[in-house]
């Protein structure tokens, strides 16, 4: 009787063992949406050891915002493969300008914080939005999640090989209500590049894009 007891308290034990071990890897779990907070590191995330870390620093210029006077059918194949020459569409026209300063700061070879102050002028007054966000891997995908003061905005992304080295494309699709953006980022030493296009809700999604996007971003150095 004694030995049977002392079996059934270690199989007792180890169960609760195992339980506390499944809540503490549930409390583990973080939500894409979380900019505080690293997920924890798996296996699968090693593809993409570091694949921020060229971004680390200050930046600052310019992103504009265009609309397109005249939209064409979609053209999936052109959509697939955006490039400068998107921009130069004689009906695309200006439609704002926002002055940017970001940092980033890598955290570790997976998670890298940003903040963001967006300088723009707004029915003839100077607005200033200052936005925090990550660049993070998380169970083994690249994601973008910056919070604005009014809404969160999530990307995920990939990464293909450029001309000029390595570039992310990020990108979201929800249909209901529609909100479709699609970026190429390509970072270079001392300045990056930002080009893409949205649909958003009122937007006929069968045609081209009617807002396309370009940013330009020179690092800063400490005087």
């Amino acid at each position: 009787m004694i030995h049977n007891s002392k079996k059934l308290s270690t199989c007792g034990l180890m169960l609760l063992l195992a339980v506390m071990f499944a809540a503490s890897k549930c409390s583990k779990e973080v939500v894409i949406d979380n900019i505080t907070e690293a997920p924890e590191v798996v296996a699968a995330d090693s593809a993409y050891a570091n694949v921020y870390q060229v971004l680390d620093g200050k930046w600052k210029g310019t992103f504009k915002i265009f609309k397109d006077q005249d939209l064409q059918p979609k053209n999936e194949a052109a959509l697939n493969n955006i490039s400068l020459e998107n921009l130069k569409k004689p009906t695309l026209k200006l439609s704002n300008s926002i002055s940017v300063e970001q940092e980033y700061i890598s955290e570790s070879p997976y998670f890298q914080t940003v903040t963001i102050k967006d300088t723009y002028e707004e029915n003839g007054e100077q607005k200033i939005v200052v936005s925090k966000g990550v660049n993070k891997v998380q169970n083994g995908e690249m994601w973008c999640v910056v919070r604005k003061p009014n809404e969160t905005v999530i990307h995920k992304g990939s990464t293909v090989a450029s001309e000029v080295g390595e570039t992310i494309i990020w990108q979201s699709e929800h249909l209901e209500p529609l909100k479709v953006e699609y970026f190429y980022e390509t970072v270079k030493s001392s300045t990056y590049e930002i080009i893409g296009y949205g649909y958003y809700e009122g937007d006929d999604y069968n045609l081209m894009p009617r807002l396309w996007f370009y940013g330009r971003y020179e690092r800063q150095t400490d005087s």
